[in-house]
């Protein structure tokens, strides 16, 4: 796990419990212009958040999670990082946790089983977002 980010790079916090998931996720976003920092449980990636020397940019979630869920990390992480963009990836589309983050977080959702250029596309166009908001700031 890096704790600093390369200049003008976007920080990307991965959270998903699968191993083989989140190492799949970390090949796909390889050649993305992110750093990406990884946990396996929603506390850990709090943990990681409230610890990292960089602010979070991007949170890459998957909602169901041991500990602390995709949704209540999400909305933790937003309280710290408000310029943050969200990402949640689930497999179950239906019921009112995705439309309250649809809503309330404003999250862009990705179905499982996903297509790895969909999941580049939605990481793309959220460092694309934190670029404009750095030049401006």
């Amino acid at each position: 796990m890096t704790q600093s980010s390369d200049e003008g790079r976007a920080v990307l916090l991965l959270v998903e419990d699968e191993d083989q998931i989140r190492s799949l996720i970390r090949s796909v976003l390889a050649g993305e212009d992110v750093t990406i920092l990884e946990a396996s449980t929603g506390a850990e990636g709090l943990r990681i958040a409230q610890q990292s020397a960089v602010p979070i940019d991007i949170l890459l979630t998957d909602m169901l999670l041991p500990e602390l869920s995709g949704y209540d990390l999400a909305v933790a992480l937003r309280a710290m990082f408000p310029a943050l963009r969200i990402i949640m990836v689930t497999g179950y589309v239906e019921g009112d946790i995705v439309q309250r983050g649809i809503e309330e977080l404003h999250a862009a959702f990705l179905d499982k089983p996903f297509q790895a250029a969909e999941l580049r596309r939605l990481v793309a166009d959220a460092a694309l977002h934190f670029r404009a908001t750095s030049a401006q700031g």
